[in-house]
């Protein structure tokens, strides 16, 4: 069965248990996760047994032979996770070359720098800077 039958089977279940018995489900977790699918199969099959309700054992029947199929996550122990990750926290990530200074303590924006006056210099007017050069407030750009 692909997801998305496993998916629609699951939905179709939910709605017989929400119509029939007042159970809400989680659809989608019922459609992910194989302990789940198995938990509420053997709900629909009790209810079905004790209630009359014949209809959920079909829907009951198709979830069950979906839930084999179904892969549980594995997952990595805590320990080992927060090991790795203080692992790679010790390791300095490779540094750019780049002219020493300021620029040094600034990580790399990736953005080109400007072509026009910074403003760090006190805002002055250069011979270069025509009476038409733009100018802001503070000489701050």
């Amino acid at each position: 069965m692909t997801s998305t039958e496993i998916f629609a089977t699951a939905a179709h279940l939910h709605v017989l248990l929400r119509r029939k018995t007042g159970r809400v489900t989680d659809t989608e977790w019922m459609a992910t996760n194989a302990d789940y699918a198995r938990a509420i199969v053997r709900f629909a099959r009790e209810k079905a047994a004790s209630d009359g309700l014949d209809e959920l054992l079909p829907w009951a029947a198709k979830l069950e032979t979906a839930s084999t199929g179904m892969g549980a996550l594995v997952r990595k122990p805590l320990l080992q996770s927060a090991a790795e990750a203080l692992r790679a926290a010790q390791t300095p990530p490779p540094q750019a070359s780049r002219p020493s200074g300021f620029a040094d303590l600034v990580p790399a924006s990736g953005f080109r720098e400007s072509a026009l006056p910074s403003g760090f210099d006190g805002g002055k007017r250069t011979d270069a800077d025509g009476p038409d050069t733009p100018r802001y407030v503070g000489g701050i750009r």
